[in-house]
């Protein structure tokens, strides 16, 4: 569906509401106005940044700017996303869907006020982690990489304990100094370093060592002395 088939439909959609709608106003794809109320639309065949920018230029000139798009644009994670950065920056949407009986415009939603829209729940959680990290640090933008959270800190020194001591007892690890957390640790193995050797007692899995060491070359060294000095003081 190309821009020029979005602009009729919405205008329409505007008309039935009493207002007055032009289009190629100052560059503007649509413009609609009842009285004082001012709304510009920006039509586009598909979402990119180019109608992101436009449609904030176009603040400069009204509060209210909405997109338009043809209404085949799918329920993909892209989509949902690029609705989500809308909301986020105040800006409406219209969706334009074609069918045998004609265009049907859906009022997606509205334009509203920007406001911080940070949760409290996750601003806790990240600062929670951000808080319970140790001296290091991971690569902004490396996704590729590891990454080597507080959970994965503490999963790394009971391997390092258990390279020491063989087998031990989740009590065991907590008194030489390992999370309170370390039996929950143990018996979800989520990076399956560990097994079972019988209740209560567990041991490094024989495949884990060379993955460690190459994954976390300088975080397990430094667990490595963290252990020893631990079990020396007892």
């Amino acid at each position: 569906m190309p821009e020029s088939d979005l602009y009729g439909p919405i205008k329409d959609w505007f008309e039935v509401k009493g207002f007055d709608v032009r289009g190629e106003v100052n560059h503007c794809d649509l413009v609609a106005k009842r009285n004082d109320d001012v709304i510009i639309v920006e039509l586009k065949v598909k979402p990119s940044l180019k109608i992101l920018y436009q449609a904030l230029d176009r603040f400069a000139l009204t509060e209210r700017v909405y997109i338009g798009l043809p209404g085949n644009q799918g329920r993909g994670k892209n989509f949902r996303a690029f609705k989500k950065v809308l909301r986020r920056l105040g800006v409406g949407l219209f969706l334009v869907h074609a069918s045998t009986l004609g265009h049907r415009v859906e009022h997606a939603f509205g334009p509203m006020p920007v406001k911080a829209r940070s949760s409290k729940r996750r601003t806790a959680a990240l600062i929670r982690e951000f808080d319970g990290r140790g001296d290091i640090d991971n690569i902004g933008g490396s996704a590729a990489a590891p990454v080597v959270t507080v959970y994965r800190e503490d999963a790394l020194l009971i391997f390092a304990f258990l390279e020491i001591l063989g087998t031990a007892s989740p009590k065991a690890l907590r008194a030489s100094g390992c999370s309170e957390r370390t039996g929950e640790i143990l018996r979800a193995n989520h990076y399956h370093w560990f097994e079972k050797v019988e209740r209560g007692i567990y041991r490094l899995n024989n495949n884990a060592s060379n993955e460690v060491a190459h994954a976390y070359p300088e975080l397990l060294t430094r667990c490595r002395a963290l252990c020893k000095t631990l079990l020396a003081a007892k």
